[in-house]
């Protein structure tokens, strides 16, 4: 059973350039590229071996200061292994004019794996948030789809002090119809992409185009805070990872 943390501290410096202080402890790991022209810092968050042991708890907090521009991705898909249970705790903090993009890999739950994974974020008002969830049903490719006893996701959002979505859903194989209407559908991933703040050019037109790409089926909603929740299926995980691809280079694109 492993415990670990990491934060990331993104800071805009006086060229407008997105710097970022790090710390982790392993296996959890942080590799910065060099600020694009663009001025947005593009890191990779890693969680090293192979994947979340029973047991295992592993938290990561990041922080976007004013002006930073953050575009956060994972460098492969996240396995769930097996019992007892495990978690992954996720914190997104966005102040005033900072713009964070959440790209995490995929949770690919494993035979017998109780997972909780917890996703809280805190945007101040004047902030800018794209947050990404992806989750196959199982390793399929091994005949394990719906062979996991148990994945619990839990979404905490607040948006200048104020709540904006709060969700949690359970999801057990044996006891749930995973692959009706209400769960997979026979696809191989479900998405979840929560935007909050100004982006230009991202309306609700474009959500709804975008979720439409080949080999995904989804539909936006607006929140009553302002900002909107996409949610899709996708064929496979290459046809959500375009989709994915697709929202971080309009977002880079809007500034």
């Amino acid at each position: 059973m492993t415990s670990s943390r990491a934060r990331l501290v993104a800071s805009a410096n006086s060229r407008g350039e997105t710097r970022a202080l790090t710390a982790a402890a392993a296996p959890q790991r942080w590799t910065l590229a060099r600020a694009a022209r663009d001025g947005w810092l593009e890191v990779t968050h890693q969680l090293l071996g192979d994947g979340v042991f029973g047991g295992d708890c592993h938290r990561t907090s990041i922080v976007a200061n004013p002006g930073s521009r953050l575009l956060v991705r994972a460098v492969a898909a996240t396995p769930l292994r097996g019992e007892p249970p495990g978690a992954t705790v996720t914190h997104l903090r966005v102040e005033p004019g900072a713009s964070l993009v959440h790209l995490p890999g995929a949770l690919i739950p494993h035979l017998g794996s109780n997972h909780s994974n917890v996703l809280r974020i805190d945007a101040a008002a004047g902030a800018r948030v794209i947050a990404a969830s992806v989750v196959v049903p199982g390793r399929t490719g091994m005949g394990e789809r719906n062979a996991f006893c148990r994945l619990r996701m839990r979404t905490i959002v607040t948006t200048g002090g104020n709540l904006a979505l709060a969700e949690e859903s359970v999801i057990v194989p044996r006891t749930f119809a995973i692959d009706g209407p209400a769960g997979f559908a026979g696809d191989g991933a479900s998405i979840t992409v929560v935007a909050l703040g100004d982006w230009p050019g991202l309306d609700a037109g474009w959500w709804q185009e975008v979720a439409s790409l080949p080999g995904v089926a989804g539909a936006a909603a607006p929140l009553r805070t302002g900002g909107v929740v996409l949610r899709a299926l996708a064929v496979h995980l290459g046809a959500a990872q375009r989709l994915l691809d697709a929202i971080a280079a309009a977002a880079r694109l809007a500034g």
